[in-house]
């Protein structure tokens, strides 16, 4: 029962001291995404397929009464499964070719709060590749994207989790192959990502300005 009461109060703590979003937050995001390759002006027998991949990485935020700004710095995976329904595709000798797009990404997010707690977000992504040249890699070491979304901030009171949901696109050409037509033409390639992100955000900063100003207390006594 002592037990139960305690976390009662911690919990009441928390929601007291944030009642007032803070003006700057920082935290860390994890999640997982769909992404596929669109193959842009496609003539090819290749069909683009959805692969599960996952992003993680760490945010700040400065937030003006409705509007917030927010620079993100994090890891994710893009790219496709590729099905060629007509040849064997050189990388993996099959018809399947699950690529693995691995950047660097940093992303400058704009966020327009509609009703309490939910936020529109928009903004670029800049991508720099990890694994460029590989055989599930891009051809390219860098992809500019732009992204749109929404942000709901959870326990409403206490701030400390936001849920993300937005969708990327991209805007860079990420191969140099080619296709053979039948006529024998060849024609250039043009792959773009396409992501949906859904992610968990943990304001860390909150939590640490609660625990400075509680915390220390519970440990004197």
């Amino acid at each position: 029962m002592k037990k139960i009461l305690t976390t009662i109060l911690v919990l009441v703590s928390i929601i007291s001291f944030a009642q007032v979003r803070p003006n700057t937050q920082y935290g860390f995001k994890v999640g997982i995404s769909d992404s596929k390759i669109a193959i842009i002006n496609n003539r090819s027998t290749i069909i683009p397929k959805l692969k599960n991949n996952i992003n993680i990485g760490l945010f700040y935020r400065w937030n003006l009464k409705k509007i917030s700004l927010q620079p993100e710095l994090y890891f994710q995976a893009k790219g496709g499964t590729l099905k060629s329904t007509s040849a064997n595709f050189t990388e993996t000798g099959n018809t399947i070719l699950r690529n693995n797009y691995q950047y660097l990404t940093g992303a400058f997010l704009l966020g327009y709060e509609v009703v309490k707690n939910v936020h529109l977000v928009a903004g670029p992504e800049y991508g720099y590749s990890l694994n460029t040249g590989t055989k599930r890699g891009p051809d390219v070491n860098t992809d500019l994207s732009i992204m749109g979304g929404i942000r709901i901030d959870m326990l409403d009171a206490a701030h400390l989790f936001s849920l993300n949901i937005r969708y990327v696109h991209g805007l860079t050409n990420t191969t140099n192959k080619t296709y053979t037509l039948a006529d024998k033409t060849v024609v250039p390639f043009n792959f773009q990502n396409r992501t949906l992100q859904v992610s968990a955000s943990m304001n860390f900063s909150d939590y640490y300005r609660w625990y400075k100003k509680h915390g220390d207390k519970k440990k004197k006594k």
